[in-house]
């Protein structure tokens, strides 16, 4: 009974956030997306902070040379975010590389290799934030000047797209989606910033350590002394939950007691998980003038998050049957559920909560080992991610969205015999076929690597758990590189050449080839007419619209890796379990 009313306080909360960063990020773009929407009467103070942050911005953009009045259309507008974007992943790779010889180093820690340093940087500029190494051999100038900063640049680099993708569709003839710098900007002086800070205070006060001091040296139960690494590990926790970014400051990453430090602190870094990308969703509706229809997409997917989250939840609780085996012997009491690898502060429950919510994301962030969930506790975290993480990350997850959109908006026309159309603008052949070739894509990356690690001895040789949960790990792996999530089911020895090299360019083609896709369809839906709904229209704002959504989500994004997965965690659990 309490578990039930822990969750539905849970859910009540998320709803009420994502409505409050939903309008507070809609009022932020609302002069870039053209919208004619205005806050709600009880949200209208947050117009008294229009003057210092465009008193700040203008200061800035006096500084960088930025024309905030020049807009680009998709091609400058894509061509701007690369160059940002590479000039931020040569950076980070310079940085990985040479730590040893850079500031901030009390503890002379080592640079890592070019293929590591690659990867590494690969994952933190696309806000993958896959981490093939552990979270305390990165010094402090790597953790502030790389990590940090790429969290907060990634991040609102995923932000900006959501303006620039609803002009496309807001635009009469027009081929001008904004100016990604000026977009970047406002994301990061208005919400990525000022929230983050917020969250790491409440962080500080749970626990969380925000300082410099190297390494405390502390005596343990068992008499013998340990140093504990710490570091500003509040401000990172912050940005990588707000972010959807996920990667930790230590190795057990959110299961480590300074950056999750208590029961209060796992709920609200959940909340702002699931809330920062829904949030870009209900945006989305305010800016198109029909909040409904954000509601009803943000609705679509929570019966999807709902579905995964129940059967994870009951693999999680039942016994672990590895345990049940030696049970006689051992005398464990498993009335808890499978509590291996996890933490007992968190129990079973808000484990499954949690790793539904990282994988429905682009988070990946852990606060439970992944590879200790029973088979039908891990199948959830898998489907999650092979719906493209369902909500996606922040600011992508709505492009990501579009893009199932158009597909199911396509079936619908050829269902009732009418020309596809979406909020006006006619879906034609090119918009469907640049879809498709999108949602294609994540299988591609994900099966294609999958394949070449289990008939090679580079990929097998990694691979230390047998049979069936060898090959769940591989294939784990290759969603969290594909689908940009970042977490591990873990059990591979990945830092190697192979991995470092495959998942890295995995991640790049990840991020920025579905960009490029849906920024060529925002160019051509914004030279499109908007034409006048009608008897014939697609209602996108009823229960109808929300149900055909789901099926299209689940078949074509559930059932594309149904064969992968009839191999691992599928077969581990008709195996038994082991």
């Amino acid at each position: 009974m309490l578990n039930i009313l822990a969750l539905i306080v849970f859910f009540v909360l998320l709803f009420a956030l994502i409505y409050l960063f939903g309008e507070y990020i809609a009022w932020i773009y609302k002069d870039q997306t053209k919208s004619k929407s205005n806050l709600p009467g009880k949200l209208k103070f947050i117009k008294k902070l229009d003057r210092p942050f465009k008193f700040l911005e203008a200061k800035i953009f006096l500084v960088l040379n930025i024309d905030s009045d020049q807009e680009m259309n998709w091609k400058q507008y894509l061509f701007s975010l690369l160059i940002f974007n590479g000039v931020l992943f040569i950076f980070l790779f310079l940085v990985f590389r040479f730590q040893n010889i850079l500031p901030l180093n009390p503890l002379n820690l080592e640079g890592m290799s070019w293929h590591q340093a690659f990867h590494t940087a690969s994952t933190f500029v696309s806000n993958t934030n896959q981490q093939h190494y552990a979270g305390e051999t990165l010094s402090y100038f790597s953790q502030l000047f790389a990590v940090g900063l790429a969290m907060f640049l990634s991040a609102g680099t995923g932000l900006a797209l959501a303006p620039a993708f609803t002009r496309g569709i807001q635009n009469q003839e027009n081929s001008k989606l904004g100016n990604f710098y000026v977009n970047l900007i406002k994301g990061l002086i208005r919400f990525l910033l000022p929230v983050s800070f917020v969250i790491g205070v409440i962080l500080i006060s749970q626990g969380s350590p925000q300082w410099f001091g190297g390494e405390i040296v502390v005596n343990t139960i068992e008499g013998v002394k340990q140093a504990i690494r710490v570091g500003p590990v509040a401000g990172i926790e912050a940005i990588k939950t707000l972010g959807t970014n996920g990667g930790g400051f230590f190795a057990a990453n959110a299961a480590h007691p300074f950056e999750n430090p208590t029961i209060f602190s796992n709920m609200l870094l959940n909340l702002i998980m699931l809330a920062s990308p829904m949030a870009i969703i209900y945006a989305f509706g305010i800016w198109m003038g029909k909040r409904r229809h954000g509601v009803i997409l943000i609705g679509a997917l929570f019966v999807i998050f709902l579905g995964l989250f129940w059967v994870t939840a009951a693999g999680e609780m039942q016994p672990n049957r590895a345990v049940t085996m030696a049970e006689e012997n051992l005398h464990i009491n498993q009335s808890l559920g499978n509590m291996e690898g996890k933490e007992t502060r968190f129990g079973s429950l808000l484990s499954s909560l949690w790793a539904i919510s990282t994988t429905s994301t682009t988070n990946g962030a852990v606060n439970s080992m992944h590879n200790s969930y029973n088979p039908q506790g891990s199948v959830g975290p898998f489907l999650a991610m092979a719906m493209n993480c369902l909500y996606n990350g922040l600011g992508v997850g709505l492009l990501n969205l579009m893009t199932y959109i158009f597909i199911c908006v396509f079936i619908a026309g050829l269902m009732i015999g009418r020309a596809p159309q979406y909020l006006g603008k006619r879906i034609e052949w090119r918009e469907v076929k640049i879809a498709a070739l999108i949602i294609l894509l994540l299988p591609v990356l994900v099966l294609f690597p999958t394949s070449i690690a289990v008939i090679t001895e580079a990929g097998k040789e990694a691979i230390h758990n047998p049979g069936f949960t060898g090959f769940s790990e591989v294939l784990y792996e290759m969603f969290s590189a594909g689908a940009n999530n970042g977490s591990g089911m873990e059990g591979l020895i990945d830092n190697t050449m192979f991995y470092n090299l495959l998942n890295g360019g995995a991640i790049l083609m990840g991020r920025y080839l579905p960009i490029f896709g849906q920024l060529l369809i925002a160019g051509y839906l914004s030279n499109k007419k908007i034409r006048p709904e009608t008897e014939g229209t697609l209602k996108v704002e009823n229960l109808s619209f929300l149900i055909l959504f789901v099926g299209v989500m689940i078949i074509i994004g559930g059932l594309i890796f149904m064969p992968a997965l009839a191999v691992g965690p599928i077969a581990e659990m008709l195996n038994g379990g082991m």
